[in-house]
């Protein structure tokens, strides 16, 4: 990012400019707030945009986990509920899913704080799921997930996931 030059050699760094280059140029405030935070020059730093886009981030990341969650426990519930319909796709989906969960709590062990209301959002997606991917009724399905998040991850819960598809006998 160019930033104005004044007459006398001077850089402007304007708080304004800085925040507002944010909505107008977000790749080129990243570039001009690494830059800054490279230099550990505070004054060009939009304090208020980093803690924003910081919150987000960590957003993101429980909405991941509590995404993966709700399609793990959707296919544990659907395994359970309809294990004539069982198939390999079901089982790669739980078999993903708990790789991802473990990898995921393993990059951002602060989530683990959070773990009780990720497992309750990730189940009413998990019911949502199995609504929608069957014909079975929602007051045939569980009111709060009938397992806890270290059973639902463990491979050999339900779907056992030690091993190959073909090792179900299915």
């Amino acid at each position: 990012m160019a930033w104005p030059v004044y007459a006398h050699g001077s850089h402007c760094f304007d708080s304004a400019v800085i925040a507002s280059l944010h909505d107008r140029d977000f790749y080129g405030w990243v570039e001009q707030q690494c830059s800054a935070l490279q230099a550990r020059d505070s004054s060009r730093l939009d304090w208020d945009g980093l803690r924003e886009e910081l919150e987000a981030l960590g957003r993101q990341e429980y909405r991941e986990l509590v995404s993966r969650l709700g399609v793990l426990l959707g296919h544990l519930l659907k395994w359970q509920l309809q294990p004539e319909r069982r198939s390999r796709s079901w089982f790669l989906s739980v078999r993903e899913q708990r790789r991802a969960i473990t990898r995921l709590l393993e990059q951002n062990p602060s989530l683990r704080s959070r773990l009780d209301q990720a497992l309750s959002d990730g189940f009413q997606g998990g019911v949502d799921l199995v609504l929608r991917e069957t014909d079975l009724a929602l007051r045939a399905l569980p009111q709060q997930s009938p397992w806890s998040l270290p059973e639902a991850l463990a491979a050999e819960t339900l779907c056992d996931t030690r091993g190959d598809w073909s090792d179900l006998g299915l």
